[in-house]
């Protein structure tokens, strides 16, 4: 199929590692025989080198810049097109499509002062979000469009905890069962059971998993895409039980049961492997 196409389309480019880029470079050259870049294939590459630059995990502002595609080599290959009209803002937020446009070019200055609509009425953001609804009789309507952007899970897992403190019902408490994924008596011994129950790596649930009825999880793997149950999605909690618990899904129209399951952190700069048995969300 790749050598039959004429055109690839890569969104958020910006986003996306120099190595990725790279790699598909490479990858073209070597199926199409043809030293030309991309195997002479076209690549449109689409987004805003103002937003957002490639993540890299606990790097430095330099290692950031650095695996963006346009610090290589490979970026001056490409022709570029500049647009010149923003289509999606309405006519009303003109005045602040053009602010944002001033801050990436730097002509605001060395100072930026936000407008005033972004600034809350209310500081607190679960007071803000959650202000205007009943827990005892809220409905998944209610729910479902709301949620608060945390800048890391440590936080997220707060503002959970100070919200399933207004919902109404008992709290029931889930543990993990930690495990090291070594049979060396020697790293067992470094790494006991008490610190790995400390450690909350991305991917994974907490050691203690706090839930009620009525609330909102979102599950952390690909359980049963074919059914929806995917990587992000969130269900609404319905039965608890020891080893499985059942939810539905937002619209309630599905209702499945979910099993504790062995969790492995799939991206870690821990110097060790350990196993995490919980239920598979958040």
């Amino acid at each position: 199929m790749l050598l039959k196409t004429k055109l690839i389309v890569w969104g958020e480019a910006p986003v996306t590692h120099v190595h990725a880029f790279l790699a598909v470079d490479r990858l073209l050259q070597d199926l199409t025989k043809c030293k030309e870049p991309f195997g002479g294939k076209v690549i449109l590459l689409g987004g805003d080198f103002r937003q957002v630059l490639p993540v890299i995990l606990r790097g430095s502002r330099t290692l950031t810049v650095a695996s963006s595609l346009k610090k290589h080599a490979l970026w001056l290959k490409f022709h570029k097109l500049y647009l010149t009209k923003n289509m999606r803002a309405l006519e009303s937020e003109r005045d602040f499509g053009a602010w944002l446009l001033d801050i990436g070019e730097k002509k605001s200055g060395s100072t930026i002062q936000l407008p005033l609509q972004c600034y809350p009425s209310i500081q607190d953001p679960i007071h803000q979000l959650y202000n205007d609804i009943d827990f005892s009789s809220v409905t998944p309507q209610e729910l479902k469009g709301r949620a608060i952007l945390t800048v890391n899970n440590e936080l997220s897992m707060e503002i959970n905890n100070k919200v399933l403190e207004f919902m109404p019902g008992n709290e029931t408490v889930y543990k993990a069962v930690d495990m090291i994924m070594s049979e060396d008596l020697q790293d067992q011994l470094t790494f006991p059971e008490e610190f790995l129950n400390s450690l909350t790596p991305t991917g994974l649930p907490p050691y203690e998993l706090k839930l009620k009825i009525g609330c909102i999880i979102m599950l952390l793997r690909n359980l049963a895409p074919s059914k929806g149950l995917c990587n992000g999605t969130r269900l609404i909690i319905t039965k608890l039980q020891q080893n499985i618990i059942q939810a539905k899904s937002i619209d309630g129209t599905e209702t499945f049961l979910i099993p504790r399951i062995p969790l492995i952190p799939s991206q870690t700069n821990m110097p060790f492997k350990f196993k995490r048995s919980n239920f598979p969300f958040v």
